[in-house]
């Protein structure tokens, strides 16, 4: 169901490594580890990043997607895998059936009402709610299709990881990452009105960067974005986002956190 809604939208990337410390300096074996080892530690953490690179995506489109007519989101919440909506209906019934479309959602589970009230609005029942749900992890059914295609052997762990580094682009320099960007706020119709990137922080196995962006535009363009970070050639992975609408008429403003990675690997040829 396409739903046009004027929004101001923020949007903040972290570069950093997610649910993990960023690990030593050196991306060699650690002390008792062997090579075999090496490799399959690096593939298992790639593989984790990849397996949860379109999650923001599907949750924001498990939300649009089921909105029943003249249901409307008010304001929304992702943050650590849980899902917090506020939003209004004009009757009990298209609440009730917006909710059985959720529950029925692949990228939602433990979808739960926490309250509704009813409230007269222009002469005019509207009921307000507040759901909560938490999102479907992708990166376990990742990893686990992964390891059926390639034996544990240190052949074929290089080859799986090769395969896998190729999720990485090549140094980026920062015209070239705001270009990227740039060309995927056009093509979804939206205006970007900031993009500040910070230092660059050197982890183990890749290079976290944080960038701060604002775009401008309704929420399917937002909708939009999201799930085309994650199809970008780079490797950008949403782990938050948040609107919240600012008038009657459905204008929005929004925050949303992304990482972006670069491999570590890669970067250190690329100076050398």
């Amino acid at each position: 169901m396409t739903k046009k809604i004027a929004l101001v939208l923020g949007l903040v990337a972290s570069l950093a490594l997610a649910a993990c410390n960023s690990g030593p300096s050196s991306s060699g074996p650690a002390p008792g580890e062997d090579e075999a080892a090496l490799l399959e530690r690096k593939a298992d953490y790639i593989e984790g990043l990849l397996g949860r690179r379109g999650l923001a995506g599907d949750i924001l489109e498990g939300l649009i997607a089921p909105l029943p007519d003249r249901v409307r989101l008010s304001e929304a919440a992702f943050d650590s895998g849980e899902i917090q909506v506020k939003g209004s209906a004009p009757s009990n019934n298209l609440l009730a059936d917006y909710i059985a479309r959720l529950e029925g959602s692949p990228s939602l589970r433990s979808v739960a009402l926490r309250s509704s009230s009813m409230r007269i609005v222009d002469g005019r029942e509207t009921w307000e709610f507040e759901l909560q749900a938490v999102g479907r992890e992708s990166g376990a059914v990742f990893k686990g299709q992964a390891r059926k295609e390639t034996a544990s052997t240190e052949e074929n762990l290089g080859a799986r990881l090769e395969k896998l580094e190729k999720s990485f682009p090549a140094r980026q320099e920062s015209a070239d990452r705001l270009r990227e960007i740039q060309r995927l706020v056009l093509d979804c119709g939206l205006q970007m009105t900031k993009f500040a990137p910070g230092n660059e922080v050197a982890g183990e196995f890749t290079v976290e960067m944080p960038v701060a962006i604002e775009v401008q535009g309704d929420l399917d363009e937002f909708n939009d974005f999201v799930c085309g970070l994650a199809g970008l050639p780079s490797l950008w992975i949403v782990d938050r986002f948040s609107f919240r609408a600012l008038a009657p008429d459905g204008a929005l403003s929004g925050l949303l956190g992304c990482r972006f990675y670069l491999n570590r690997n890669k970067l250190s040829n690329s100076r050398n």
